[in-house]
């Protein structure tokens, strides 16, 4: 059974849907529908999704951001359910580049936060990098942690806890649930990995958590730094005409490699051509 989740900023909750079938063909829910729709759950926590707008975030190249997510039990629908801030756009971030500073970003305690929100648990992200140039999504209450403010982007079902046989994320492929559109201008380079299916997917998101050092300059030669399995290949191109991802069924592909690095499928249904 596939796993399906929702992606915001470039972190995945996962849950499972039967018959889902999204690269072989098959038709697939719409991201709009009953079982993913954002506002659906209901809890102590804030309710920010109904009064969310779309908003579109330009100039995101190389722009730091980090997500806090809030916990919590639907006590209707009994299941646990996540609510996700992100910090792009807030805390000067247009004029820094970096939403998340470290002065303000260290002091956010994952405990103070959940009791302030009253929320099961809660937690933040490592510093993730966009390679995007553009991102066009809905954007609910910007609210603040612990010195930190992060809008809202997002209800989802919570993450499933990893089986001791699933191993690491890396390369593998998971279903998401998605409305952002993303985008690449011409002339940007791009970061790609071709799998032994002929599938070629994209870096929507960089870390360098677990590679100090890296920056946006330094992606080209991540090849030399990754671990790729048989059949995998990683390649750059400088794009000589405008990328955008777009699930047509409100559904996505997202994969991973070992440094924590995130793409998203290109396409029919995903893209608008494959680089």
């Amino acid at each position: 059974m596939p796993t399906v989740c929702e992606r915001r900023g470039g972190l995945i909750f996962c849950g499972l849907l039967a018959g889902l079938r999204l690269l072989t063909g098959e038709s697939v829910p719409s991201a709009n529908a009953a079982e993913y729709e954002a506002c659906k759950f209901f809890s102590q926590l804030p309710d920010d999704c109904a009064a969310a707008e779309h908003r579109k975030f330009d100039s995101l190249r190389d722009y730091r951001y980090e997500e806090i997510d809030l916990f919590a039990k639907d006590p209707l629908k009994k299941v646990l359910y996540v609510s996700t801030y992100n910090t792009t756009g807030q805390n000067a971030g247009e004029d820094t580049r970096d939403s998340a500073p470290k002065s303000l970003a260290q002091s956010v305690d994952p405990k103070r936060v959940a009791k302030q929100y009253q929320a099961l648990s809660a937690s933040i992200s490592p510093p993730r990098y966009w390679t995007l140039d553009w991102l066009s999504d809905r954007v609910g209450a910007v609210r603040n942690f612990d010195g930190l403010d992060a809008a809202w982007m997002g209800n989802s079902l919570a993450p499933r806890a990893a089986s001791a046989k699933s191993g690491s994320p890396a390369y593998r492929t998971t279903l998401v649930a998605r409305s952002a559109l993303e985008g690449f201008k011409k002339g940007s380079q791009v970061y790609l990995l071709d799998d032994p299916k002929g599938r070629t997917w994209v870096m929507v998101a960089y870390t360098d958590k677990d590679s100090p050092g890296l920056t946006i300059d330094k992606l080209a030669s991540l090849g030399s730094l990754v671990k790729l399995p048989q059949g995998w290949k990683f390649r750059t191109q400088t794009l000589d005409k405008e990328l955008i991802l777009e699930p047509k069924a409100g559904i996505t592909a997202v994969t991973q490699d070992d440094k924590g690095n995130i793409y998203h499928l290109t396409g029919v249904g995903q893209s608008n051509f494959v680089p």
